[in-house]
Parts: C-alpha cells; sequence; structure tokens
C-alpha cells in the first residue's frame, strides 16, 4: 500500500533517476551515423518557403524519408554542428516520455490481464503499479539503450518509438472500453492502428509493425477482450491488423530470392546475413539481461559474418534456438500468455531490421522497441505470484538486477561525455571492430601521437588484411610521417582491385585527395591517386551506386583543381549515372558558364532527365522550375558577356 500511496512519487524519482544516469553523456561529442544524416542541415541557410522545405526532407534517399524526424533536428538547427548538447537534450525528454507511455501500457495490461495458470493470481491495485515501476525501470535504465538516446541520429527511433505506444494505448483504449459505443471503440483502433502507424513510419520504417504488436498482445494476454468484442469490431480490427503484418512478411519473403547477393553496399550475403542475425539475436539478449561495463557501443563491425551453418560452430545452435523459441512462443500463446508475450514481440520487434532487409548485421537501438514486450511480461509475472516468499524473493533479484543495469548505464554514460574515453573504450573491448581501431588511431592522430596511432592502424590491418579503408588509413599515417613510398602506394592500388566493401573504402578518398592538393608526399601525386580511384571502380563490390558516384565525383574535383573542364564534365555525368543527383546539372551549368558557354549551359539545364531521382526528390521538389529560374539568370549574364567559341 505505501508503493500504491506515493505511486506519483516513485515514478517522478525513477525519471529524475534516469536523468542524472544520462546527464554525463548529454555532454558528449556527434558521433558516427550523425554526420552523415545531418548533413542536410548545413545545405539549408534557411526554411523560407515550401521548395526550402522540400529540399531539406528530400535529402534521404529512401521512400518516405523519414520527414518527422527530419522536422526534429530543423528545429535545432541552430546548433549544428558544433553543439550536440541541445540535440541530446530532446532525445533524452523523448526517452523519459516513451517511459511514461511504457508505464501506462503495463498498468492498462496488468488490470486486465487474467491468468489461468496454478500460482497465480489477479493483480490488484498495488501490483499494478509495482508491475508498471518494475517494466519502466527495467526499460529506462537497462544500458542497450544507451546508444539509442545519445547518438543523436537515432531520434528516429525514439520518435517512431513513442507513436508506436501511442498507437497501441490508443488501440487498447477501443478494445478494453465495453461503455463506448461501437463507432467510438473503432474510431479509437483507426487511431492507434492507421493514424499512429503512418505517424510512427514518417519517423522510421519500422513503425509498420504496430499492428503486428497490437497482434501480439490480442494472441497472449488480451485473448478473452478479443473474444468478447462485438462481431462487428471484430472485422473492424482484422482489417486494421492484418494488412500491414501480410505486407511485412510478404516483402520479407520477396527478399529471399537475392539469397547470393550483397545488395553492393555489404561484405556479406542475404543467405549469410540470414544465418548471422540468429546469433546477433542471442547476443543482444545476453547484453540485456547481462549487464556488464564495457559491451555497450556503436561499433561491432567486427562481429563474426556466419559463412555456412557450421562456420562459426554456434551459427547453427543459433538458428535452431530462434527457430525453437518462436514455435515455443507460438504453441504458448494459451497456456503460458505471458511467456508468448515475451517472445512475439520481441522476436516480432526484430522482424524487419535482424532478418531480409541488407542493414549492416548489429546495431544496439534495434531492441529499443523490442525489449518492451519481455519486460512487461516479466513484470506481470512477478507480481502475479501467489506465494509471498516466492513473489518477494524474485523481486529482491529483480531489484539487484535492476541496480546492477542502472550502474552499467552510470559507467557507460560517463564514457559517451569525451571522444577520447569513448575510442579508448571501445577500442579495447571490440579488437577486431576496424571502425573502432580507426576511431582511437584518429584521436591518437590528433593527439600527436603518431606512433601510437600508426601502431594501432597496423594492429588492425593485420587482423582485417583485406580493409580498404584501413589500409588507406596507414597510407595516409605514413604520409603525415613522411615515410611513405611507392611501394606503399602499389600495394594500396592491388589491394583495392579486389577489396570487399567497406564505406571508409571509398569515402577516405577524398582525404587522400586533399592530400594531393597540398602536396604532402611525393608518392602519393595526382597520378597515383587517380590509380586508387581506378582500382576501386574496376572492383566491382564498389562498381555501382553510392560508392561509385562518389568516386566518380572525386575524379570531378580533381579535373577542377587541374582545370580540365570537360572531363570534370564527364565525371559528373558518370557520377549522375551512378547515383542521381539533382544538383549535379546544375552544377555542370555553372562550370560551363563560367567558362563563357551559356548556350551549352542552358541546354544542359533544359534537357536534364530527372526520371532517376529518388522518388522522395520528385515528389517533394520541382527540378525544373528551379532550372527555370536558373536558366533565365543565365540568359541575362549572356547579354552582358560574349560567348567565345567553343573549343
Amino acid at each position: 500500500m505505501v508503493l500504491k500511496k506515493f505511486r506519483w512519487m516513485w515514478l517522478g524519482a525513477l525519471l529524475l533517476l534516469c536523468v542524472a544516469l544520462y546527464w554525463p553523456g548529454l555532454h558528449g561529442p556527434f558521433l558516427f551515423d550523425d554526420f552523415p544524416n545531418l548533413a542536410a542541415l548545413t545545405s539549408i541557410d534557411h526554411v523560407g518557403n515550401w521548395r526550402d522545405l522540400g529540399i531539406y526532407l528530400s535529402q534521404p534517399r529512401g521512400f518516405p524519408g523519414r520527414p518527422l524526424s527530419m522536422l526534429s533536428f530543423l528545429l535545432q538547427k541552430a546548433s549544428w554542428p558544433d553543439h550536440p548538447f541541445p540535440f541530446k537534450l530532446v532525445n533524452l525528454g523523448i526517452h523519459l516520455l516513451c517511459g511514461l507511455l511504457v508505464y501506462r501500457l503495463t498498468t492498462l495490461l496488468a488490470r486486465h490481464y487474467r491468468s489461468e495458470r496454478a500460482g497465480f493470481v489477479r493483480i490488484d491495485e498495488t501490483g499494478v503499479f509495482t508491475a508498471a515501476l518494475l517494466a519502466t525501470a527495467a526499460w529506462l535504465l537497462n544500458p542497450i539503450q544507451i546508444s539509442g538516446v545519445l547518438l543523436v541520429v537515432q531520434r528516429m527511433t525514439l520518435l517512431m518509438a513513442l507513436f508506436v505506444l501511442l498507437g497501441l494505448l490508443a488501440y487498447l483504449r477501443g478494445l478494453l472500453d465495453d461503455n463506448a459505443t461501437a463507432k467510438r471503440r473503432a474510431a479509437w483502433m483507426a487511431l492507434g492502428l492507421g493514424v499512429c502507424m503512418v505517424l510512427a513510419v514518417l519517423c522510421k520504417e519500422n513503425g509498420i509493425l504496430l499492428p503486428l504488436f497490437a497482434l501480439v498482445l490480442d494472441a497472449t494476454v488480451l485473448r478473452a477482450q478479443v473474444a468478447g468484442l462485438p462481431s462487428g469490431l471484430k472485422w473492424w480490427r482484422r482489417s486494421l491488423i492484418w494488412p500491414s503484418v501480410l505486407f511485412v512478411l510478404g516483402f520479407l519473403a520477396s527478399q529471399l530470392a537475392h539469397l547470393g547477393s550483397n545488395g553492393g553496399i555489404r561484405d556479406f550475403t542475404l543467405g549469410e546475413r540470414l544465418l548471422t542475425e540468429p546469433r546477433v539475436v542471442f547476443d543482444y539478449l545476453g547484453n540485456i539481461f547481462l549487464p556488464r561495463f564495457g559491451l555497450y557501443g556503436l561499433y561491432h563491425d567486427g562481429f563474426a559474418i556466419s559463412r555456412n551453418v557450421l562456420a562459426p560452430w554456434t551459427t547453427l545452435p543459433a538458428i535452431i534456438g530462434i527457430l525453437g523459441t518462436a514455435i515455443v512462443g507460438f504453441i504458448s500463446r494459451r497456456r503460458w500468455p505471458l511467456l508468448a508475450l515475451a517472445i512475439l514481440w520481441y522476436l516480432g520487434g526484430q522482424l524487419l531490421e535482424s532478418s531480409s532487409v541488407m542493414l549492416e548485421l548489429y546495431f544496439e537501438h534495434r531492441n529499443y522497441v523490442p525489449i518492451i514486450g519481455p519486460f512487461i511480461a516479466i513484470a506481470l509475472g512477478l507480481v502475479g505470484r501467489s506465494e509471498p516468499l516466492l513473489r518477494k524473493r524474485l523481486m529482491g533479484v529483480a531489484i539487484l538486477w535492476l541496480a546492477a543495469s542502472a550502474f552499467t548505464t552510470f559507467l557507460s554514460t560517463r564514457v559517451y561525455a569525451s571522444e577520447d574515453r569513448l575510442a579508448m573504450a571501445w577500442a579495447a573491448n571490440q579488437p577486431e571492430s576496424s571502425r573502432a581501431q580507426t576511431m582511437l588511431a584518429g584521436r591518437l592522430y590528433l593527439h600527436g601521437q603518431m606512433a601510437l596511432a600508426l601502431t594501432t592502424v597496423e594492429s588492425a590491418l593485420a587482423r582485417h588484411p583485406d580493409n580498404a579503408g584501413l589500409a588507406e588509413n596507414l597510407v595516409y599515417l605514413k604520409c603525415m610521417r613522411g615515410d611513405l613510398a611507392d611501394t606503399d602506394m602499389q600495394a594500396l592500388t592491388t589491394l583495392l582491385r579486389t577489396a570487399p566493401f567497406d564505406r571508409g573504402g571509398f569515402t577516405n578518398i577524398e582525404t587522400l585527395r586533399l592530400l594531393v592538393n597540398a602536396h604532402q608526399c611525393a608518392p602519393l601525386n595526382a597520378q597515383s591517386w587517380q590509380l586508387l580511384v581506378h582500382a576501386l571502380l574496376a572492383n566491382p563490390n564498389y562498381f555501382d551506386g553510392v560508392a561509385s558516384g562518389f568516386l566518380h565525383y572525386q575524379l570531378h574535383e580533381a579535373a577542377v583543381t587541374e582545370g580540365d573542364l570537360g572531363e570534370a564534365i564527364r565525371q559528373l555525368d558518370a557520377a549522375y549515372a551512378k547515383d542521381p543527383d539533382a544538383e549535379i546539372v546544375r552544377l555542370q551549368a555553372k562550370y560551363l558558364a563560367s567558362a563563357g558557354l551559356y548556350d551549352q549551359a542552358i541546354a544542359t539545364l533544359q534537357h536534364a532527365n530527372y526520371s532517376r531521382l529518388p522518388l522522395l526528390r520528385r515528389l517533394l521538389v520541382n527540378d525544373r522550375a528551379i532550372n527555370e529560374q536558373a536558366i533565365n539568370i543565365l540568359k541575362q549574364q549572356q547579354e552582358v558577356a560574349p560567348q567565345p567559341k567553343s573549343p
């Protein structure tokens, strides 16, 4: 009764504890994916009209482009790129708000759950509050959540979770309110599984799983309530849930036709991804339920890929474990609904990012929504035990585990406060991660510790001898130290012709080009640099898409430096063919106009083929109208400047 009487005080204390644990990490830097995903903030000075807003929102390549998340970043543009604290503070605020919604969701489920199992009793109001507080604390304080909160760009995940939780609460109001009219109940269901799902998807695509979470609740702890619905509402419920669920399952199944493909941007095939993800999921679960300092971070690219069911040997047991667990979850819906809730919610929440979609293998923030279900199920199971002594012992274990989780989060967020501490911790705990080692080498270099930076890269390259990004970093450091040899450039060129895909493998090319322009070392000159680029372009792992477009764009930059207009235009054509960007055409026109070739510049703008631009760009921005304005300006310039003869 004491807990119930002071429930708001306990909940407030929990939220304050969460703020205290995360506060040191709010003062940390922007990291990793923050830079490419928030670069759109730099590309726009102000939003003066709908066109400016459309250009900003169309920066993401995929559809629908997560516009609600992008709009939330735009509100803090003044703090980019020098002040990450306001961004992270907003992230923490959303995390706390989601925690309140988890509390409310647990409260609703605890009040309506009816266990028919021996050893369980109906949960009273004190138990309802206790379960809600336990589930919320477990979810808010678990260290697996850190990257979702402190990596700024993962506000996309936070906002998606916010609308998923709001959607579930709205849906449950329609499902559980027996006193409301059928129309009102149907409206609440539509608001939850329709409107809120759309809003969640506009934050991040995972939001489409909202109806699946509702289905899991209906099939486990709310079976009796679903069975008691009027026939009209039953039909309405099915029409809201099943189209999305079937769409997701159909989409994932359609990807299986590409089992041998790596999507052009991965160092693993889809088949290898499907073999690896069961091991990834079990690794997630170990880190969730056995909190230990040093396990959590952004860089898990060193996680071993399963090349077949026996390599590594844990692959087959993990596959059997996932399949067996899913079967247990499905068949236990009636007899052990809490077990089924935990299993089906978690695996369902991993359905998009841990299956046949060709994303990277491992990111901790993918657990942000999936762990809600297991924590709610565990909390309900604890407070629903009928034996007082057993319940007290289990509660004691839960409190000790919460303390361990909170302490681990406290230690980890303190590390997030400093990029140097992050680099040291991640490199030490992820020795197989080339990204972690590269980050450490970069920090050492910035602090003038060239020898240690070189040693770090060389050690990482010894583990990953075919990693293009590491090999390029080694060349860069040797150049800066002044002992780069022609043989180093030849070895790098040879490696780049066959190296597996690595994002650093092509993005580092720009860094090396700037080094060429600085004339830092003789072996790295314009000719040897171009050999590197063409080696990558000849590599089938870098031939298509963003990587190839980026490389051609770098060749254009080199041509501009050399004053070769024709080559610059040709390389921009190649960049557009590989990775269409509306600004490339206008850049070509600018170069032509600067050379006095106004007719060619105007013709380039008039005949631009924008049919291959990303769908989001074509929907939000009228690039032809922008070109017309540019053409009018060029014609005015042409009237006052004589046009030279074409060479």
